[in-house]
């Protein structure tokens, strides 16, 4: 019996998970109360990274990260000293937090600037709240909204963008067409007719760009959905809301 490869799996620790998730969610879904926020995450030259084509740490990891960050990282700020959410990463974590780094805000940068294993630990956490927020797809296309926001209002990155300001359309890689095809559970997400036979005929034009290139979607895994051939041409370039049915693991 082969044993699984390490790298295909994350461990669950479940530190405030779904806390953090419904963090994300509440931010992407009410833009406009944390548009300041979002801008240092997303805006400026920051719109660079939001235009790489494919990149196994995606655009969603990158602000679950920042996101995450911060709130781990909010007690440093207040004048209590308690730190129980913080103490609680460290501990959940195994980052080891010298006393000394606690005593004031430039002692705990400079112990975070210093210490790998804290970024670590981040990327670790981050990694949990991503595999909860890649499963919903509505939230993925809102999020997808906001990205494009940005590609759109950026004036760089002339390189990889058509003469319209879009970004150009690249060939969406096998590792990304196979995340997406078992994501979806083989179906097509708009009409869930079952694509199950075409598991070794992974054609790129079923998997669609949820918010299109065309309306300056990003060519990112978490902006891909997999659909039928007919979906596929029935949606082209249009804006159409993303199926909220998922498929039950237990039928009535």
């Amino acid at each position: 019996m082969t044993r699984p490869r390490s790298e295909n799996y994350y461990e669950a620790r479940g530190f405030s998970v779904y806390y953090l998730a419904n963090a994300v969610f509440n931010i992407v879904s009410r833009p406009g109360v944390y548009i300041r926020g979002i801008e240092e995450i997303l805006g400026d030259m920051r719109a660079l990274t939001l235009m790489r084509p494919f990149h196994k740490y995606t655009n969603l990891h990158e602000f679950i990260r920042e996101i995450s960050t911060d709130i781990v990282t909010e007690e440093v700020e207040q004048e209590d000293g308690e730190y129980r959410f913080l103490r609680e990463f460290f501990r959940t974590y195994n980052v080891v937090c010298p006393a000394s780094a606690l005593e004031n805000e430039d002692a705990f940068w400079q112990f975070t600037s210093d210490s790998d294993r804290f970024h670590r630990a981040i990327d670790e956490l981050t990694e949990e709240v991503f595999h909860v927020l890649f499963n919903d797809v509505g939230f993925l296309q809102n999020f997808n909204r906001l990205c494009a926001g940005y590609i759109e209002g950026s004036g760089f990155g002339e390189e990889r963008k058509t003469q319209r300001g879009t970004l150009k359309r690249v060939p969406i890689p096998a590792w990304a067409r196979r995340a997406i095809f078992y994501r979806d559970k083989g179906g097509c997400r708009s009409c869930k007719r079952s694509l199950a036979a075409l598991i070794n005929q992974l054609e790129t034009e079923r998997y669609d760009h949820i918010v299109p290139l065309a309306r300056f979607g990003a060519n990112d895994i978490t902006n891909l959905q997999l659909l039928c051939e007919p979906c596929n041409l029935k949606k082209s370039a249009t804006h159409l809301p993303v199926s909220m049915l998922y498929q039950r693991a237990i039928r009535p």
